[in-house]
This record gives structure tokens, sequence and C-alpha cells, in this order.
């Protein structure tokens, strides 16, 4: 009986795989269903990977023009759909500073709970005195709006609501959460069987990266670094999942680099922990992150990870699985540390048990954030 259920709209640029979307749809695979029913405003008329299983799961997706083409439209088109598709109990907006705007509207409207929602530690942005202009507009607008202020780090919040935000009781660390079944069922998966699905022969090392082509994920070191491990050790394999603008220009990189036959770009996949499974090592090589779901993933996957110095702190579970190295380290440093941390990797996992208490410890258990957000959500 939909009428009766709690509404929450979630405000995002399109359901594609990346950190912000994998958190809700997770979110939303296991918060009460009968209770709560998740709508989804997005900024692309394009079919997007998780349309299908959101409109499964009893959601509804609609669009509204992207603010860039004119902040008139968008609100016009904001306000319209949440008239005709509410009311809303809360909205949850997940869109960075633009988020002060569009809680300014669901304020106006009267939507009682009001959510900012930071997942990154940049708006990519380079800046100058407009952008600085509104990003002090946009924080003032999200302080003066926000009924919760919620960040996936210390950083992340620190990034969007300002440094002095601790003192603000609105505003919390919600970790990246994460379903655990699927990482404790690999346990059970016999590991040179996922390595062959993945292309993946006996004896090479393989290693891999989940992360959407853009300047933020530094896929141009990676390559390189890449490149650099297969002149010390040939029998090497590299796996890219996802997709994204800068992915024709990689592609030419590897080419050029003469390794193509060694690198598979695999787009987006939903097969993603039995990839984790099958790795030796993960490495992301970011130049900036709100927090890393992927690299939760990858450690509840039992993977040991290279990841940059960029990469807040809360992502370290802590249980021997992550190697930092700088940015400015060069290409043969990071070639180094994959082999060593591929050599390492543990056959088997049987240290299920740590890594799911790590998980539970840390808040990365999904069943939990689940419970949290409709807590919120019920005001």
């Amino acid at each position: 009986m939909s009428h009766t259920k709690i509404k929450v709209l979630h405000v995002v640029g399109r359901m594609h795989p990346g950190g912000i979307e994998t958190l809700l749809m997770n979110v939303y695979r296991n918060i009460d269903r009968d209770k709560y029913e998740f709508h989804f405003a997005v900024q692309s008329p394009e079919p997007s990977f998780y349309d299908d299983e959101i409109r499964a799961l009893g959601g509804t997706i609609y669009v509204q023009p992207p603010p860039k083409d004119g902040i008139r439209s968008f609100r016009k088109q904001l306000t319209a759909n949440m008239n005709k598709y509410g009311p809303y109990a809360a909205v949850h907006s997940h869109v960075f500073g633009f988020s002060g705007y569009v809680l300014k509207l669901a304020d106006k409207l009267g939507v009682p709970v009001r959510i900012s929602h930071s997942h990154n530690t940049s708006d990519s942005k380079s800046t100058s005195l407009v952008r600085n202009l509104y990003r002090s507009y946009m924080r003032s607008l999200i302080s003066r709006h926000s009924t919760n202020m919620l960040g996936c780090s210390r950083a992340a919040c620190e990034s969007l609501f300002g440094d002095g935000c601790w003192k603000d009781g609105r505003v919390d660390v919600f970790p990246n959460a994460i379903t655990l079944a699927p990482y404790e069922s690999l346990v059970r998966e016999n590991r040179e069987e996922l390595r062959r699905r993945f292309g993946a022969a006996e004896d090479e090392l393989l290693i891999g990266h989940i992360g959407r082509f853009s300047k933020q994920k530094n896929h141009a070191l990676l390559l390189d670094s890449f490149a650099s491990l297969v002149k010390q050790r040939p029998k090497s394999r590299l796996l890219l999942c996802g997709d994204g603008p800068l992915r024709p220009e990689m592609e030419e990189k590897a080419r050029e680099l003469g390794i193509e036959g060694k690198v598979n770009f695999l787009g987006l996949r939903k097969d993603v922990p039995e990839l984790l499974g099958s790795l030796d090592a993960f490495v992301l090589p970011s130049l900036y992150e709100g927090l890393g779901i992927v690299l939760i993933e990858a450690q509840a996957a039992g993977v040991p990870c290279l990841i940059s110095e960029t990469v807040p702190r809360e992502a370290d579970l802590r249980i021997g699985l992550i190697e930092r190295l700088a940015l400015n380290d060069p290409p043969e440093r990071w070639a180094e540390a994959m082999a060593s941390i591929g050599e390492r990797r543990a056959r088997g996992g049987g240290e299920w048990q740590e890594r799911a208490a790590a998980l539970g410890e840390r808040g990365y258990d999904i069943r939990v954030s689940a419970e949290k957000l409709e807590r919120l959500y019920a005001g």
C-alpha cells in the first residue's frame, strides 16, 4: 500500500555505479521497503546501470535538467516533480555544494527532514573568485536549510561543511557501508576458478582497479606503473572495471605503452565481489577521495591494497591489508609495491571472521547503516 509508505527523495547526478550510487543501492536493498519508498531525482535522461533494479525494488526515477542548463528550469522541474510524486518525509541530497540549493527548495516545500551528504573531499572544479563565492554561498544554504549533515569521512565533512563543522550537532560521519554476505560467500569460492573467469593464467599476477574513468581516479599513473611492473614481471595482468569520459584516452595510452594485451577494460560489472576475490592486489591511486567504498569492498574480499596518501585514514580497516604511497612516487616504486603485496596475497580466505569483525566495528555493515537512516528519515 504505497500511500502509507514514508517517501524519501534522493537527489543525485544519475544512478550509474560509483561510490554514492553503490551506497544508495546497498541501503535500498537493506531498508524496510514495506515502510520506506525511495525516489531518485536524476539530472540525465539517459538510462543508467541501476534503473531497472530501482524500479524492481519499488522505487521511482524522474529527471530534471542539470543546473548548468539554467537554475530556473532546474527549480521549476524539481518543484513540479516533488509536488507530483510527494509528499516527502525526507530529501537526501548527494550533489556536494549544490545540495544547499536543493535543500532550500525542500525547506520551502515543507519537507521535514533535509539531509546534505558529502561523498568527496573536492568538487573537482578549479578555484577562482566566482567558484569560491559559489562555494561559500552554498555552504551557507546548507547550514541554513539542513536538518542533518553527513559525510563518508571526517575529511569529506570538513570539505563541504567547513573545518569548524564538528561544533555543529547536525554533522556526523556516516560510513560507506557494504553488504557483507557476498564477501562471506567468497570464502567458499575456488580462487583459481574465479581467476580463470576473468581471463588470468594460473601464474599471472592479477592486479585490479575499480573506478570511473575520470581525472580523480588517476588511471594515467596506474597504467604507467603497470607498464613498469610488466618489465619487472612479464606475467602480470591488469583488470580495469568501470566506465567514464577518459576511457578511450586510457585505452589509447595502454596501446602506446605496449601493454594493451595485458590490460582488460571490463566496463561496468555486477560481479564486483567475485572480481575482487580473484585479485592478487587492488590499486587505488586517486588524486582525492571522500572515502573510497571500493577499498572497503576490497578489504572485505581479503585483497591487499595499494593506495595513494590522499585516501582518508577511515578507509583502513587496520587488518594489515593497506599500503600507502605518495602521488609523486615514481611509477617504478608503485610497480615494486604492486609486486610485493601481490606476492603476499594469502591463499584462500580463512580470516573472514577477522574481516567481518573489523567491518562491523567501524560501521561498514549496511544493516546497521540502513537502520540508522530509517531513524533519520522517520525524524
